[in-house]
């Protein structure tokens, strides 16, 4: 009778660890709804993934509101509704903040167990670039001055950002190159002599950005576009500026504002690609005892896509064409490897603290039941509770994975008339993958035309 009891003792213990077993498991994996989701925008079906979304506002759990507003603003931006768009991308700000401000108490309370138990906080860029598709929705609706607000405050968030960290663990991603010049593409619609003093330091600044910082961290060098704005723009502010970028961008051709109002400037916004997903690494480290701890960690890795680089081309009603490439101006992908890389070792010595932390407990506890049961309970016990802790320390692979991989941009300078916009896209090799046509549109001098289309497959 008193086996009978001492194993029904320790079964009640099984009982709890095996549904714990399970109740971890189920939060360790993304919830399918993630996975549909990411899946329908790769095959760019907006609507079904918006469908999906709308339905069930609670479609990514209680721990992932943040990804599930982030994923909502960026479809709804993706589908031309701006509008909306910029509502739920204020919800994800709020949401920040309000995970930021979050008591260090409810984070310490999931220390043991895994990151999947705590609320999605985001990426650091991630936060960055809310601003920077809140920066486009606006300038979509023609709301230049809220759009030049937003890629502001690219920076301000990033100093803020990176102002958490001691100098050997701060972001690579400390500035933003293409936000400075989105702010400069938006001060030069505005044309007053403040908008074009504005400009031309907007521009100044990102060509600095692209040359010190993105050329060497993400391969991603000055475009041509801004170099011609900034001649364009130098050639405004006076001699002294302007001789100083001529001498730089010596073998650029550029026109002058006067020129330039003269003509119809379209640009076309081209979100290229699927962004880097998490997957986890893992790796065993013995303990002096002879048992094994577990070590997990998340890593990025790039995803593939067809297009490699695109045209867009101006069709007048004669059958005339002018063609431009579009230029790389935004690597996400690499901006988001960077960073990840950057806190490798944070997470894994996290990951170290709280797999010995478990071990420490359950040995203990282990050896309380030998004293009290016997060797046989014991052993189970200590069965159960390893493999406790191999599926309980598990990678948090959540990430906003609905970003594009890219941002390119090309730039068209036209005569007033009527056009027909298409874009073309090539693979690796320079063959011909699709033609898009874009838009068929009257244009007329100093009108300034912004294009976006999503090739993500």
């Amino acid at each position: 009778m008193n086996n009978l009891i001492k194993k029904s003792k320790f079964t009640k213990e099984a009982v709890v660890l095996s549904l714990l077993l399970f109740f971890l498991y189920s939060c360790a994996v993304l919830p399918k709804n993630i996975i549909q989701v990411d899946n329908l925008v790769i095959q760019t079906q907006y609507e079904s993934a918006l469908s999906l979304l709308e339905a069930d506002k609670n479609a990514y759990g209680k721990n992932n509101e943040l990804l599930y507003l982030l994923d909502l603003g960026l479809i709804q931006h993706f589908s031309g509704k701006y509008k909306q768009s910029i509502d739920t991308f204020d919800k994800a700000k709020l949401k920040y903040e309000e995970l930021y401000t979050e008591s260090l108490s409810k984070v310490a309370a999931t220390w043991l167990v895994n990151d999947y138990l705590q609320p999605y906080q985001g990426e650091d860029f991630e936060r960055v670039f809310i601003n920077i598709f809140q920066a486009f929705n606006y300038i979509m609706l023609g709301e230049f001055e809220d759009a030049i607000i937003e890629a502001r405050d690219v920076d301000s968030k990033l100093t803020a950002i990176n102002s958490q960290y001691s100098d050997d663990q701060k972001n690579v991603y400390k500035e933003d190159a293409f936000a400075r010049f989105l702010m400069g593409i938006c001060y030069e619609i505005g044309a007053s002599k403040e908008d074009l003093n504005d400009a031309f330091i907007s521009y100044a600044k990102a060509s600095n950005i692209y040359d010190d910082d993105f050329a060497e961290n993400y391969g991603v060098h000055c475009p041509d576009i801004l170099k011609d704005n900034i001649l364009t723009a130098s050639r405004f502010m006076g001699l002294s500026e302007f001789s100083r970028f001529r001498d730089i961008y010596y073998n650029r051709h550029f026109i002058s504002l006067a020129e330039k109002a003269k003509k119809a400037e379209i640009y076309l916004i081209q979100y290229n690609g699927i962004s880097p997903a998490k997957f986890a690494q893992e790796f065993s480290i013995p303990t002096p005892d002879g048992n094994i701890i577990k070590v997990a960690f998340p890593e990025y890795r790039e995803r593939p896509y067809a297009v490699n680089s695109s045209r867009v081309i101006a069709v007048d009603k004669q059958g005339r064409s002018i063609k431009t490439d579009t230029e790389l101006v935004q690597d996400i992908g690499k901006i988001a490897i960077k960073n990840l890389e950057r806190r490798k070792l944070r997470f894994i010595a996290k990951s170290i603290i709280r797999s010995s932390g478990r071990y420490l407990i359950e040995k203990k506890q282990k050896e309380n039941i030998q004293k009290k049961e016997g060797n046989v309970q014991s052993g189970l016990f200590g069965f159960f509770s390893a493999v406790y802790n191999m599926v309980a320390e598990q990678a948090d692979l959540r990430c906003w994975q609905t970003l594009p991989d890219q941002i390119r941009i090309g730039r068209i300078l036209l005569d007033p008339g009527e056009y027909e916009i298409i874009l073309e896209n090539f693979n690796n090799s320079g063959a011909i993958l699709n033609e898009m046509e874009l838009a068929k549109k009257e244009i007329s001098a100093g009108q300034k035309l912004f294009l976006l289309t999503h090739t993500a497959r």
